[in-house]
């Protein structure tokens, strides 16, 4: 497109990529832009060139042609004597207004339909096809081709609490060496590196949990898969499990199944419902739609930050894979314990057609329907049992110590008052003097 500004005095319309349209100016005047119904939205530039060397765009006009067959619109009028700016302004305005044309006009529109189907005409049909598809925030469930990156789940083994049959959620205790592998661990972690090995997968990316198991999961495979470090990758916060609340530190044998039938009978189809009693010492008690929305987060970012890698994720429990394996194929969420992992067990390319195959064979497994019915009997016991009558386990899940129970029945602070004044006591034997000191002085002392 050439235009010439050594005439004294011209009207040009700037006609770049559009497509074909009827197209009437009068220099001076009001005039009539005519456009027939097209899917290809039309960019106008109206350039004037006054008297002198230097010109500048009086308006952009950005048409998006509606439903109708045909619309008007009407072109300003230009006069003579507009003042004249610098050329740098001018440039400045010509390609913020060129780029419009280019990201808006017919171009991008011929591109984007060269993978369209044709459709019938319309506003809506129009709009739909207008929606940028950009990446950011995944979307569940995710159909095939939907997801940028191929991922494997693996839950990490065995851990010293799982070994003593404590359900400990909080992720402040899940840090502690007591919850690192056992011997048992080990030996599933290094099984699933040889399944790994054996199917040739070598991951871009290895995410894991800061749980102490997690660590561990990750420490071996690195080892014996020979995998940089420059590739595992820890997650702070997204791969958390789900918190227990007050049943944080009771048996897992018989606490997690409670949790399986809550959810089966009480969380629904998103997970909102079915959450576990409240407690005081921090644990929260979630739904699985709460860690849905960390999942979701989890999964946004890697989609935004790879493409085309092979991710394994490492969790520190068997829900949360499987729950993510639920909103990727868009499965119920009160089913999603039908999918639990085992510790050590991995599975790979998690997508929407393996996970509703493996749901079929697992739905109907004696093990996961045993484990309902046992929960059901379970979760009628915690809901019944008293709260001045809870009992907390605490038990060293080291080799060399033996599994000793220790109940605690806790004593409320009224009550420990009363003890004390009896004995003509204003504080507990033995603490620190927290005026005398300071806080910092009574914690050290």
């Amino acid at each position: 497109m050439f235009l010439s500004a050594s005439l004294p005095s011209f009207t040009a319309v700037l006609l770049g990529l559009l497509s074909p349209k009827s197209l009437a100016f009068t220099a001076g005047h009001y005039s009539k832009l005519r456009t027939p119904s097209t899917s290809a939205p039309a960019a106008v530039g109206i350039f004037h060139f006054g008297n002198s060397a230097h010109s500048r765009i009086l308006s952009w006009a950005h048409i998006n042609p509606s439903c109708d067959d045909s619309e008007e619109f009407s072109a300003p009028k230009l006069s003579g004597n507009e003042h004249a700016h610098s050329r740098r302004s001018m440039l400045h305005t010509a390609s913020m207004s060129f780029a419009g044309t280019v990201s808006s006009g017919p171009l991008a529109a011929l591109l984007r339909s060269l993978g369209d189907e044709p459709e019938a005409g319309g506003c809506k049909s129009r709009a739909n096809r207008n929606v940028a598809n950009a990446m950011g925030l995944v979307r569940f469930p995710c159909p095939p081709g939907t997801l940028m990156n191929t991922y494997h789940l693996i839950r990490a083994g065995e851990s010293g609490y799982e070994a003593n049959d404590v359900l400990i959620t909080n992720p402040l205790f899940l840090t502690n060496r007591e919850d690192a592998l056992t011997d048992l661990g080990i030996i599933q972690v290094e099984e699933a590196c040889n399944e790994m090995m054996s199917k040739g997968i070598n991951p871009s990316v290895v995410k894991y949990s800061l749980a102490a198991k997690c660590i561990d999961t990750v420490n071996i495979m690195a080892t014996n898969m020979m995998i940089g470090r420059n590739r595992i990758v820890p997650e702070f916060t997204f791969m958390d499990q789900r918190q227990a609340g007050l049943w944080d530190g009771k048996p897992l044998s018989t606490t997690e199944p409670a949790m399986f039938a809550l959810d089966a009978t009480e969380a629904g189809k998103e997970g909102r419902d079915g959450r576990p009693p409240a407690n005081e010492d921090g644990t929260a008690n979630e739904t699985l739609y709460d860690q849905v929305v960390r999942l979701r987060q989890l999964m946004s970012i890697l989609e935004t930050q790879y493409s085309g890698d092979e991710i394994v994720l490492v969790f520190p429990d068997g829900g949360s894979p499987a729950l993510l394996s639920c909103l990727i194929a868009g499965i119920p969420l009160n089913k999603c314990h039908a999918l639990n992992f085992a510790p050590g067990e991995i599975r790979f390319n998690v997508n929407m057609e393996n996970s509703l195959k493996l749901l079929d064979e697992k739905i109907s497994s004696p093990e996961y329907n045993d484990a309902v019915t046992m929960g059901n009997e379970q979760l009628v016991a915690l809901r019944t049992a008293p709260v001045e009558e809870e009992e907390k386990k605490f038990v060293d899940p080291s080799p060399s110590a033996t599994a000793e129970t220790v109940a605690i029945k806790p004593i409320k602070q009224s009550e420990l008052a009363k003890a004390l004044a009896s004995d003509g006591q204003k504080e507990i034997p033995g603490s620190p003097d927290f005026f005398s000191f300071g806080a910092l002085g009574a914690a050290g002392s």
